[in-house]
Parts: C-alpha cells; sequence; structure tokens
C-alpha cells in the first residue's frame, strides 16, 4: 500500500473531479508535482500549510507564479479536509490575485487585416500554415472564440447547411452553437478545399487547421506563429508592449457591446445572449467587458447623461 497520505487522497480527489466531467488538465499537473515534493522529502503525514508552503516557494518563483499553485491546491485542502480531521485548509490570498485582468487591446479592422496579411511572411514551404494561420485569425476576429477552440475545431463540427460551428473542446466543458456569415462558411470552404488537393482528403473527425505537411494545429504553434506577426502593429504609444491572441475575444465582446449602445439597444439585457455565445459560466465575466475600455465607458456615461440628465455632485 501506498504510504504516501498525501499521494492516495490527491487520486482520490482527481479521480472525484474527473467523475463530475472535470478535465483538470492543468490542476493535475500541479497536484502531481506537489505529491513528486512530498515523496522527495519523504513525508507522509496529512496536509498542512507548512508542507503546502515549503512547495510553493521551492524554485524561487514569481508571486504570480506561486499564486497560481496555491489557487490549485486550496480547493484540493478544502475537500480532503472534509475526510481527514488532521488536514489543515490552506488559507487565500497568500499571494497576489492570479485573475487580475490584463487591460485589453482593442483592435481595429484594418488592424485585424494588417495582422492577416502579415501572415503571408511565416515561415511556410507548403503554403499551409499561412493559410491555417490566416483562417483561425479571421475566426477569432469574427466570431469572438477563445484561442484554443478553433485549433481544436473538427471537420465535423461545422454545419455548412445550417452555417453553424459547434464548440466542444471548451474552457468548461459544455458545447455551444456558434452561427457564422455565409461569407466566412464560404471561407472555410476554400480553406477545406485548398488543404485537401496537398494532403488528401479530410477525415470528418480530423482537426480541421493544420501546419506545415499538414500537421494538426497546436496552440503553441499558434501562438508562435502570431508572436511572430504581432509586431505588424505597432501598440506601444497605447500602453500595449505586445497584443495578444486573446485581445480578438475582447474586441469582439466589446465591439458587439458598443454596436448595441450605439443604436440605442439595452446592452443590460442582450448580455445574457452575449454571454451564452461567448461560452462565460457566469454573466460577471461578460459585465466586465462594460468597463473594459474607454469607449464604452463613454458610451454607457452618455446614455445614462440622456436618460436621466446631468446630475451635479457636491
Amino acid at each position: 500500500m501506498n504510504s504516501n497520505k498525501i499521494s492516495r487522497q490527491v487520486e482520490e480527489y482527481l479521480n472525484y473531479k474527473h467523475s463530475l466531467g472535470f478535465k483538470l488538465v492543468h490542476e493535475e499537473y500541479v497536484l502531481r508535482n506537489f505529491v513528486a515534493q512530498t515523496l522527495a522529502v519523504g513525508y507522509t503525514g496529512s496536509l498542512t500549510c507548512d508542507i503546502v508552503l515549503d512547495w510553493i516557494v521551492s524554485g524561487l518563483k514569481s508571486d504570480k507564479t506561486m499564486g497560481r499553485k496555491l489557487e490549485v491546491i486550496r480547493p484540493f485542502s478544502k475537500y480532503i479536509s472534509a475526510l481527514d480531521p488532521e488536514a489543515e485548509v490552506i488559507p487565500s490570498k497568500l499571494f497576489q490575485n492570479v485573475h487580475a485582468r490584463p487591460k485589453p487591446y482593442i483592435y481595429t479592422e484594418s488592424e485585424a487585416i494588417t495582422l492577416m496579411d502579415a501572415c503571408d511572411s511565416l515561415y511556410s514551404p507548403d503554403g499551409i500554415r499561412i493559410r491555417s494561420v490566416k483562417c483561425i485569425l479571421g475566426l477569432l476576429w469574427s466570431t469572438g472564440m477563445r484561442p484554443s477552440e478553433p485549433v481544436n475545431l473538427k471537420l465535423c463540427d461545422i454545419d455548412f447547411e445550417k452555417q453553424i460551428i459547434v464548440v466542444r473542446e471548451t474552457k468548461f466543458a459544455k458545447e455551444r452553437l456558434l452561427p457564422v456569415t455565409s461569407f466566412f462558411i464560404q471561407k472555410i470552404i476554400i480553406y477545406k478545399d485548398w488543404i485537401e488537393r496537398g494532403i488528401g482528403k479530410m477525415d470528418p473527425d480530423e482537426q480541421l487547421f493544420r501546419t506545415t505537411a499538414g500537421k494538426p494545429m497546436t496552440e503553441r504553434s499558434l501562438a508562435y506563429a502570431f508572436k511572430t506577426v504581432r509586431n505588424t502593429i505597432y501598440a506601444v504609444p497605447k500602453g500595449y508592449p505586445n497584443v495578444r491572441l486573446y485581445d480578438f475575444r475582447h474586441t469582439f465582446a466589446c465591439n458587439t457591446i458598443l454596436k448595441w449602445l450605439e443604436t440605442g439597444q439595452d446592452a443590460n439585457a442582450l448580455l445574457y445572449t452575449l454571454s451564452t455565445f461567448l461560452g462565460h459560466s457566469k454573466i460577471q465575466d461578460t459585465y466586465w467587458y462594460l468597463s473594459a475600455t474607454q469607449d464604452l465607458l463613454n458610451h454607457a456615461c452618455s446614455r445614462y447623461e440622456e436618460k436621466f440628465g446631468g446630475v451635479d455632485i457636491d
């Protein structure tokens, strides 16, 4: 029998969470790293704050990295303390908030086009990488998908007749349907036909987007390609040393809300629709976009003044 109590408890916790449908890829990696630390020092007792802190600060990492470790270990400590009376619940807020939201960069349409055009400069001996990254950037711009979602998209996830994309590999393991325009469906058909001329007919259950030699595109290869082209737009004067793939998602959300405000629609009422479209688990995550950019704040204030008039504050 395994003499390491924490090792057994971690396995029990992971099995329990997996049974509920959680994937826990990052969490499993972190927890197994913690178990490896307890094995390395020969610790066989219950979970304590001391053993956790020794592990968290090992390696002289940043507060943010240590905060991420804490973020994973704390739910485990709460679960296991209910089963093991000697286990301690790890306190929160020992390190900085790892979920402090960075201010999003909102792309203009011309900047999005510039980034897509810049993909022509990517190293791509057979041209597949160029076409794939271009198509993915266009999909991020027009749908607000998370960067990981188009990478995991399969051919069978696209209903060409109904013009709907089924997003399956999501952050919260929940499917959602994304309606897309006929223009974009046509772009995907053109991309698919071009790829198949080079690598042969694609299986419906295979990934749609490929890179050099027809290999499946990965999140890492997409991120690297974007890192290569992102400096074609100069965002430093606006306070952004580096723009991000995720900023396409922010741009889509903010542009959608901005359009509602400009056309006099009730953005608050429509946020539930946007929340579903984006795949948010909490409506609060969607409300955040209302205060994410100065344009949205200005429009919201203008709408308030139009409805209620100016208010003098002493």
